[in-house]
This record gives C-alpha cells, sequence and structure tokens, in this order.
C-alpha cells in the first residue's frame, strides 16, 4: 500500500568524504625499537564527494573541492569528466556526448585542470558553472568531474632480444569522481515517488531483502532521504533501519535494497517505508507485511 503523509521531522543531509587508503600499514616486526611511533601515511582523499548547483540560465556559481595528498610521495591529478544520460529502460545509465540534452560538461570550467600536490599537501580545485541565458537551458543537467592520477610510465623491459619478443606490463593509479549537479531554481524536485514495495527472500548473493522502486516524476533533480520502520506482528516490537540517502534524475526510475538484519528473530513483520522526497509539507510511504522464515 503506497499513500502520502504529512512531513513530521526534519532530517539534515550529510555531506560525505571520500578516502581511498594508498598503503598499507607498516607492520609491528617492522616498526623501530626507539619507542616512537612511525609518521602514519592515510592515503589520497577528496572532498566533497558531490557539487549541486542552482544557477539560473545566464548566470554563474562556483564551488571548490579539496584534494589531500597524505603520503610522503609527490602525485599529479588531471581533470576529466564522464557525461551520462537514461537508458532505455529508465534505470541505468549510459555514457553520452557533451551534446546531450542534459550533459553538463560543456558549462564547467575547472581551475586548475592539472593539480600537482606534494607530500602532506592540500589543494582547492575551483568548479564553475556558466549557463548561457534562455529557456533551452533552464534544465535539469549533471556530470560526473573525473579526478585521474597520472603516472610516469617506465621503460618496458623484454626478455632476450628476440625481434618477435612481445612486453606488457600494468601501471595502477587511483582515479576519483565527484557528482556534479545543476538544478535551476524553475524545476520540480520534489516529485518523486513510491511505485512498489516488495520483500525478497535471501539467495546466494544476499540475505532477506525489502525492495522499493522509487520514479522521479518531475523535470528536477530529486534528493531523497528513505527509511524503513518494521514491526513484529508478533510481539508488536518496532525497530527503525538506518536512514539512507539517494539522487534520482527526471524520469529515472530507481530500485533501492534495504537488506535486513541477520540477528532479526523469525516471524510475521510489518515493513513501513518512508520517503522524504524535498516536500516540506507531506512524505511518502509505502507498507508490506511479509513472514520471516
Amino acid at each position: 500500500m503506497i499513500k502520502k503523509i504529512s512531513a513530521i521531522s526534519l532530517v539534515c543531509l550529510i555531506q560525505t568524504t571520500l578516502l581511498i587508503a594508498q598503503n598499507t600499514p607498516t607492520t609491528p616486526s617492522t616498526l623501530p625499537q626507539t619507542g616512537d611511533q612511525p609518521e602514519m601515511e592515510t592515503g589520497i582523499s577528496v572532498s566533497p564527494s558531490t557539487l549541486r548547483f542552482n544557477a539560473k540560465p545566464g548566470t554563474t556559481q562556483t564551488k571548490t573541492i579539496k584534494i589531500t595528498n597524505d603520503t610522503k610521495k609527490k602525485i599529479t591529478y588531471q581533470v576529466n569528466f564522464q557525461d551520462y544520460g537514461l537508458s532505455a529502460d529508465g534505470q541505468q545509465d549510459v555514457g553520452v556526448k557533451s551534446d546531450y540534452r542534459n550533459a553538463l560538461s560543456k558549462y564547467v570550467v575547472v581551475s586548475p585542470t592539472l593539480i600537482e600536490l606534494n607530500a602532506h599537501e592540500a589543494k582547492t580545485i575551483s568548479v564553475t558553472l556558466d549557463i548561457p541565458p534562455g529557456d533551452a537551458y533552464a534544465i535539469a543537467m549533471w556530470t560526473t568531474l573525473i579526478i585521474d592520477q597520472v603516472l610516469d610510465r617506465p621503460k618496458m623491459q623484454t626478455p632476450g632480444t628476440n625481434t618477435n619478443t612481445m612486453g606488457m606490463g600494468i601501471s595502477t593509479g587511483m582515479s576519483f569522481g565527484v557528482n556534479i549537479f545543476q538544478n535551476p531554481p524553475n524545476v520540480a524536485v520534489n516529485s518523486v515517488e513510491i511505485q512498489s514495495m516488495k520483500y525478497v527472500k535471501a539467495n546466494l548473493k544476499q540475505g532477506n531483502t525489502l525492495v522499493m522502486k522509487a520514479k522521479n516524476t518531475g523535470d528536477g533533480i530529486g534528493y531523497c532521504l528513505y527509511y524503513i520502520e518494521l514491526t513484529s506482528m508478533l510481539t508488536g516490537r518496532q525497530s527503525k533501519l538506518k536512514v539512507k540517502q539517494f539522487s534520482i534524475f527526471p524520469g529515472y526510475e530507481k530500485e533501492l535494497s534495504f537488506e535486513l538484519p541477520k540477528e532479526l528473530e523469525k516471524g510475521k513483520y510489518s515493513a513501513l517505508a518512508v520517503l522524504d522526497f524535498g516536500n516540506k509539507d507531506e512524505l511518502q510511504t509505502a507498507e508490506i507485511e511479509f513472514l520471516l522464515e
């Protein structure tokens, strides 16, 4: 059953920081015997992982990204973009060219585009949106800013001197993706609907799971929070599963899986999914009953 209810709470969005470890910690057997702890290397971090713009056509907006090198090595990165759009089934992202209607990269200016970071150095990347004037540009757009590590390619060493010998080498580096979303003020960002909700029994890939399908019926990017409340039909005991957040583009459908805790007791349950889609006056809910065997 799917219904709408009045908004009853305010939930804060939490900005996440992407952190990827680069180095393996030193083992105790290799620690110096002086009693001093060695300097630890935590890796490369990029923050934030998402930039949200709301520029009117004919205006510019600027936001920043911070990249930090907490290693002992000098590292170089370059900036690229990956535009993507909606697949035929309305659920998958597919790569598109920059002339795609909702591709944002053609209106983004980044400085610098080449970032050299010395050991334990942090730098700021400036990201500016420059949206042309006109109603044609008053639409939601998006792209992903890719921060790619620039690698020095060592000289290939091939065994022997036979002219038919072929050598191969693999260089590994780190890349980061920062989502960039543009919602002009005129678009509807709070038109996300729950389409269905179902219970899926455990299989080889995952445990018992509740799956909710949502669709963005508006013309703006929806920023949503949702959570699930469980009630035991036998004991009346209630539990609330943690809040999750997601973004959904206009026309998209998205399936959201919520794996149930393994320690949940067997029996019959009622599950209430609550979707906060940005409307200050109402929330959407969907409710099902299921038997956990």
